[in-house]
């Protein structure tokens, strides 16, 4: 699927999800134990944001502990996470409790379930908009990562993808 296709779904999708509930079938408590066992690994690899451990959490939980659904985390200036779920499409904070959130966001990361690593038109509408104060975004997708930083005024972009060679290539 390539970029113009997965906008087109992304809209699909997202007027789909508009009347459904974000509460896909997991349980609050369900719930609340993944998010404990992602802010276990952040401390555990000594609250780097950045960490494959951690970014592995993320992307297990999207794809693995949940329908396939997208996760956001929001790494805030005093290193406390604020994690919340959504549609494959489309992830709010509006039942997640954010008090305490201190500016400026170190990094916003999150999920493409479906497993492109790319900031989509939504993405970039969500960091034109929060630029102010977000530091660095992260989206996760199957075995490809891109991030998105400023440094020294300027707005720079990676993204990694991690092939696995065969014997012949090993």
């Amino acid at each position: 699927m390539n970029e113009k296709e997965y906008e087109a779904y992304e809209a699909k999708e997202r007027r789909e999800d508009k009347a459904a509930s974000y509460d896909k079938p997991i349980l609050d408590g369900q719930w609340q134990k993944l998010k404990e066992n992602v802010n276990e690994v952040f401390f555990e690899v000594g609250n780097d944001w950045e960490n494959e451990l951690f970014l592995d959490a993320i992307w297990d939980v999207s794809v693995n502990e949940l329908p396939e659904l997208e996760v956001s985390v929001i790494v805030d200036s005093h290193l406390n996470l604020f994690i919340s779920k959504g549609t494959g499409s489309f992830v709010d904070y509006e039942s997640e409790n954010v008090t305490g959130m201190r500016l400026p966001l170190l990094c916003w990361i999150h999920t493409h379930p479906f497993g492109k690593a790319y900031f989509s038109g939504t993405d970039w509408n969500t960091i034109r908009t929060q630029k102010p104060i977000l530091e660095s975004a992260i989206v996760l997708g199957n075995m490809e990562r891109m991030k998105w930083w400023t440094q020294e005024g300027k707005e720079m972009l990676c993204k990694t993808e991690t092939i696995c060679l065969s014997e012949e290539e090993e």
